[in-house]
């Protein structure tokens, strides 16, 4: 009878009182980095509502641990006290741990958005580690004047990351249902243009583009779209140093040339005399050039238009609101108009400039 018993109690065991296996509510982040770093750390999450604090912890001889809990699955960064970024890891209510690597600091455990995060770090970090390695070779070239070795390194970095961007691709369309996929092109879409950034967002599954990533991809896309040629670009209102008030779209001329620059850009001042060249030669046919200065200071912007003698209108964006809605990612920047405001080209200079306004002024 005993015997039996034991029988009974082993069968329910097995079969009938198998633990429950109950989801890990909490996060776990170790850090062996080794050596003898040390230091304040803190553990930041990207929310629907912005960067959020999740912890803080204390490095020791490279050695540190968070701990917490979040819903689903968040992106999130270690960082030092002086915002230097350790590593990111795609957080979840799992356990994680971080070593020294060779070619950084390497995130094992978590779950399968952290293995797809992983996969797109190795081809970051192989670029990163080319690009330093090639500018070191490049200060070494440039010091000798060997302009042929120069040469030779930028196509080899340039087919490095032609490379890389393959390889990126096939990750995009193989995870185009993992929100990390919308989160690495979330990462890097400021440096896009509107035709690169809407192929990629087209890549993404239809549920990935409803997420947060997804969605601040397609708001970046309806502002980019905004600055590419063939759209109406957006007003903006400004005041000449006379204190003369007026917008861009109130201003009537045939071509109108929107011209980003500054007092203290070489390459806008050195375009400059072209640009008053050709506001002599085709203002009173209907060009009217709109300089926009990303000056700070108000003295050194009227100085620069005295030497440069600029006879057009030209206001100060102090706070670059209009390079921010224009999305001006480097000056100068000159974005042709026709009547209607109507982008009709972007980045002209010298003769390919003068020779689209004569083109459209004869038409």
């Amino acid at each position: 009878m005993a015997i039996m018993k034991q029988v009974v109690i082993a069968f329910l065991m097995i079969f009938g009182l198998c633990p429950v296996v109950l989801a890990q509510e909490s996060f776990k982040i170790t850090g062996r980095l080794g050596g003898s770093l040390g230091g304040n750390l803190v553990l930041v999450g990207s929310s629907s509502e912005g960067a959020v604090k999740l912890g803080e912890t204390t490095m020791i001889d490279g050695n540190f641990e968070f701990t917490g809990s979040v819903t689903g699955v968040m992106p999130a960064y270690i960082l030092t006290e002086e915002q230097q970024p350790i590593a990111t890891v795609m957080l979840e209510n799992l356990e994680y741990t971080l070593v020294a690597g060779e070619s950084g600091i390497e995130v094992s455990g978590g779950g399968e958005s952290q293995e797809i995060w992983n996969e797109f770090e190795v081809i970051n970090r192989y670029v990163l580690k080319e690009k330093m390695k090639m500018e070191q070779e490049g200060r070494a070239a440039y010091a000798q004047q060997n302009q042929m070795k120069l040469q030779a390194l930028q196509q080899q970095f340039a087919k490095i990351a032609a490379d890389a961007e393959v390889k990126q691709i096939n990750l995009f369309k193989k995870y185009k249902d993992s929100f990390v996929s919308a989160f690495m092109i979330a990462s890097g879409m400021q440096q896009m243009n509107y035709i690169s950034l809407k192929a990629l967002y087209d890549m993404l599954g239809e549920n990935i583009q409803k997420t947060l990533y997804g969605q601040l991809i397609a708001r970046q896309l309806m502002a980019l779209k905004q600055v590419e040629p063939g759209s109406v670009v957006p007003d903006f209102k400004g005041e000449t140093p006379d204190g003369e008030s007026f917008s861009l779209h109130g201003i009537k001329a045939k071509v109108k040339l929107v011209d980003f620059w500054a007092s203290w850009c070489g390459p806008c001042r050195q375009e400059m005399p072209n640009v008053s060249k050709i506001y002599k030669k085709y203002h009173e046919l209907g060009l009217e050039i709109i300089g926009v200065s990303l000056d700070k200071k108000v003295e050194e912007w009227a100085k620069a238009m005295k030497e440069e003698k600029m006879g057009w209108p030209n206001i100060i964006d102090v706070e670059s609101r209009i390079a921010s809605l224009y999305l001006v990612r480097g000056i100068p920047h000159t974005i042709l108009l026709d009547e209607n405001n109507r982008i009709i080209a972007k980045d002209l200079r010298g003769k390919q400039l003068e020779k689209k306004i004569a083109e459209l002024l004869k038409n």
